[in-house]
């Protein structure tokens, strides 16, 4: 063993780190058997065996293929040795296995244990001694918990680039015994929001270790009560929000004018290209500035140009010059949102109107790393953002104000837009709102009355704003009635999906997306493909809030007296149906999905496009999670009720299996679509990571069934 790990390190000292395994070189037994590249860097073990937690094994026989030329019986077969770098202790299948302790819903009377099926449930607990993908084996063709052969190269290569380095474990190691703290952990921690992409309900189901924790490998969920609000937070290794952290960071010295280096950063010939993408792009559908009052290079605020020049950066490629000048060169988006930083914090003493356009702009700027949501840095600013529009009386209704006419328009748009911008951060983020609606006085406009709105040849953009006023309001009213008070969430919910599907029904012709590739839409970007997706997340929100009641532990559902028998049966009809809604939901927006072209791609730059993707598969994995328990309870009501179903009938158990088959299908139809799209939008690369990283672990191993 010794010197086949002795050749293999020397190897690597005179090589260097490979990205290519020869034939000489012999691969491990888990990169073999995935036919991944075993990749070593000093010593074993492999990137691929340190991110599934386990040590190099070189057990499993070679079969070469016959050559020509003669070689040594040495080279043709044998076992290899295992590494064993430190001895753990042996432990037997049995002993890897245990109950998923965090699925309390799964409680049941006693009488009903044996129709349960507990063994059905038992799965390997994450975290434990090696992470085998062998029980892949067992799972139905077309079911499987990772990816196909053909993706499997791509997914394990993507995984890994991820998930490098030193394993979360590993950081969170001497943080105490007993109840591991929170708030002293070397660990960056955020709550998950009822309303983020991470919906506590899907993390309910998973399989945390003893330490309440699911661990992944820079980011774990870290569970802290599972009643029937179940709370989590993501822990993060501090490194994932390096860029944040560079943003924020403060000059050491005093220095009177940043000018002229942004000056030099961005010449003014550039930077009036800049402005113009910006009204192009950025404007139409989000409306900080005003055409009358055009920013300018020479002599607008320091951080407002900062702030406009990077979130512009990109759009660049549809400016003729800028596509051409810019390819190699173009300014750093971290140096410009520095500055921009560092320029607002100047004017926090005294913000003025320039202060808190920049501070929207930077709201609206996405993480420059398309697979991570957003940082705590975003809620804090939004916090800083609501602070100076309070600090200005943008909360107030200036219209009979003594200002000049364009001056409370301006006010108006702006409190609108703080307004706007509150309300889908705290959607995205999942937190609560900063405003209320009866501390705000405009929370709508008016395409009518504010005259300035940005002007447009097609008026799509004045239309866009509108619609996307009226749909905040809905969002509004989600937030607060449907994640505020549970038990009003059935009752609540039905005039808000009513005023959805009006407000979706009057859409002017203008913001229809055409699916048939006429050839006619030459315009770049159609926002109204934005304003589609926005839609389509506010109905999933409440479709959300509705599955809640019926994913609680000791529902009617489960009931099986014949006092509760008659209720038990009106609970699961109505679950039923509002699952086949949800179902319905997610099957509608990803048609619309799979219909976009390019021109549809360039609308997607708000922040929030990301959560707005991320609910769809999000959404889907929760029915898929919660169809397998629903197969169950189904089981049981039947048996409890008629000892012998009709065989001419479907049984409730075979309709629950096939409702499981359904969702898994939808799922898998996700996966496909988006990862054709996040080729060109990155903006689906965090959705489809997060429900790609559940195949990659193993569906088994983190919902504790196959």
């Amino acid at each position: 063993m010794e010197d086949h790990v002795a050749r293999r390190t020397d190897q690597q000292a005179h090589t260097g780190p490979r990205k290519y395994m020869s034939k000489g070189r012999r691969a491990c037994d888990l990169c073999r058997s995935r036919k991944s590249a075993c990749q070593i860097e000093v010593a074993p073990p492999c990137r691929m065996c340190r991110a599934h937690g386990q040590q190099c094994e070189f057990t499993n026989r070679v079969v070469r293929k016959k050559r020509p030329a003669p070689h040594s019986v040495a080279e043709e077969g044998g076992n290899a040795p295992v590494w064993h770098p430190e001895v753990r202790p042996a432990q037997s299948d049995t002993e890897q296995l245990s109950w998923p302790q965090g699925l309390n819903f799964l409680s049941m009377p006693e009488n009903n244990l044996a129709s349960a099926s507990p063994s059905n449930m038992q799965g390997h607990v994450f975290g434990g001694p090696g992470l085998s993908h062998t029980s892949n084996e067992q799972l139905t063709p077309g079911f499987l918990s990772g990816p196909e052969n053909a993706d499997q190269f791509m997914i394990d290569d993507f995984m890994l680039s991820i998930y490098e380095g030193r394993t979360l474990p590993d950081v969170y190691q001497g943080t105490g015994s007993g109840l591991n703290s929170l708030d002293y952990s070397p660990l960056t921690s955020q709550v998950c929001g009822l309303t983020g992409d991470q919906d506590p309900y899907v993390l309910r189901h998973y399989q945390y270790d003893e330490k309440s924790e699911f661990v992944f490998s820079k980011l774990a969920i870290r569970k802290v009560q599972d009643g029937p609000v179940p709370v989590q937070f993501l822990l993060s290794k501090p490194e994932l929000s390096a860029d944040s952290r560079s943003q924020t960071v403060l000059r050491h010295g005093p220095q009177t004018n940043e000018t002229p280096s942004l000056s030099e950063i961005v010449p003014p010939e550039v930077a009036e290209r800049l402005i113009e993408l910006f009204f192009r792009f950025v404007n139409p559908q989000f409306p900080v500035l005003s055409e009358a009052n055009r920013p300018c290079p020479r002599t607008s605020p320091t951080h407002l140009l900062a702030a406009i020049y990077s979130i512009t950066q990109p759009f660049t490629v549809f400016d003729d010059k800028l596509s051409i000048e810019l390819a190699y060169n173009h300014p750093s988006p971290q140096s410009l949102s520095n500055i921009a930083w560092r320029s607002l914090n100047d004017e926090i003493p005294e913000p003025t109107i320039h202060s808190l356009q920049a501070a929207l702009i930077m709201l609206l700027q996405p993480p420059s790393n398309p697979l991570l949501l957003e940082s705590p840095l975003k809620w804090a600013l939004l916090g800083l953002t609501v602070s100076m529009a309070q600090t200005l009386g943008l909360y107030l209704d200036p219209t009979a104000w003594n200002l000049p006419p364009e001056e409370v328009e301006s006010r108006k748009r702006l409190a609108w837009l703080v307004w706007a911008a509150d309300k889908w951060c705290a959607f995205s983020l999942g937190r609560p709102s900063h405003i209320s609606r009866n501390d705000w006085m405009i929370i709508e406009l008016d395409i009518e009355q504010n005259h300035s709105l940005p002007d447009a040849a097609d008026q799509s953009s004045r239309f866009y704003t509108t619609q996307f006023s009226k749909l905040t309001l809905i969002l509004d009213s989600v937030l607060a009635d449907l994640y505020q008070d549970f038990k009003l969430a059935i009752t609540t919910a039905q005039p808000i999906l009513q005023r959805l599907d009006e407000w979706h029904n009057s859409l002017p012709s203008i913001l229809e997306i055409r699916r048939g590739n006429d050839g006619n839409n030459t315009d770049l970007p159609n926002g109204s493909a934005s304003l589609h997706i926005a839609y389509h997340a506010v109905k999933i929100l409440v479709f959300r809030a509705l599955l809640r009641p019926f994913n609680q532990p000791n529902n009617p559902d489960s009931t099986t007296t014949q006092d509760h028998q008659s209720h038990a049966d009106d609970w699961l009809a109505a679950k039923m149906r509002i699952r086949n809604g949800a179902l319905a939901e997610v099957t509608s927006v990803l048609s619309l999905i799979s219909s976009f072209r390019q021109e549809h791609y360039q609308a997607f730059w708000a922040p929030w496009s990301k959560t707005s993707f991320a609910l769809v598969t999000n959404l889907l994995f929760l029915l898929s999670a919660t169809s397998n328990r629903d197969t169950r309870t189904a089981a049981e009501l039947s048996s409890s009720s008629s000892p012998s179903p009709s065989l001419s009938s479907p049984s409730p158990g075979m309709a629950g299996r096939d409702e499981y088959a359904e969702c898994r299908q939808a799922l898998e139809r996700a996966r496909t679509i988006f990862r054709l799209h996040a080729k060109a939008l990155d903006m689906m690369r965090l959705a489809l990571l997060r429900i790609d990283a559940i195949f990659w672990i193993g569906w088994e191993r983190v919902l504790g069934f196959k």
